[in-house]
């Protein structure tokens, strides 16, 4: 007899699934090793909005504080992104939801992606190698066998608000790249 965990995860692993070009496969090859992240296309059962990492953490303390739903968000080890699953058809708005807000040049503006768009998600299992979960999604509040994704209109404010408390990024200046680089030819060439 299967548990209520067993089921939960079903369907959370078909709704993974719907956003692959073939779901049975998927579903099976997750079923013999469940530590594989999934590669998902993005615009078929959720789009995706990616930011720097730092704006999406603040973004989702802030939510948290404001007492909106949180839906999953993904992390990328070796990048400094997040992504944030949200319903789709947001892409199609996220310009207007974002495009009065200033943005730093040094920060680049969060978008949204949708058809033609990939994105890798942990499993549940995971191992963290590539991605690890922000926020997972959460399987007891699977609705139809979709679960909650946050909202785009709370997140683009929550996101406009954490770039201005966070303020723009301390990227080096390529001036000052070159010259240590400069500096540690001179030095090598001495030696």
């Amino acid at each position: 007899m299967e548990t209520r965990e067993a089921v939960e995860a079903e369907a959370l692993s078909a709704w993974f699934a719907a956003a692959t070009s073939d779901p049975d496969t998927s579903v099976s090859r997750w079923r013999e090793n469940p530590h594989l992240p999934r590669r998902l296309q993005c615009g078929m059962t959720f789009d995706v909005v990616m930011a720097d990492r730092s704006l999406i953490d603040t973004a989702y303390r802030l939510l948290a504080e404001y007492e909106q739903p949180l839906g999953p968000a993904v992390q990328f080890t070796a990048l400094r992104s997040a992504a944030v699953l949200v319903p789709v058809g947001t892409a199609v708005r996220w310009p207007r939801l974002v495009g009065t807000a200033q943005w730093p040049e040094r920060r680049p503006r969060p978008v949204c992606l949708s058809a033609g768009h990939m994105i890798l998600v942990p499993a549940p299992a995971p191992t963290g190698h590539l991605a690890q979960w922000l926020e997972p999604p959460d399987v007891e509040q699977l609705t139809g066998g979709t679960p909650l994704l946050t909202s785009p209109v709370p997140l683009a404010r929550c996101i406009t608000e954490a770039q201005a408390l966070l303020g723009p990024t301390q990227r080096p200046s390529l001036r000052r790249t070159t010259s240590a680089v400069r500096s540690l030819l001179h030095a090598l060439q001495r030696t």
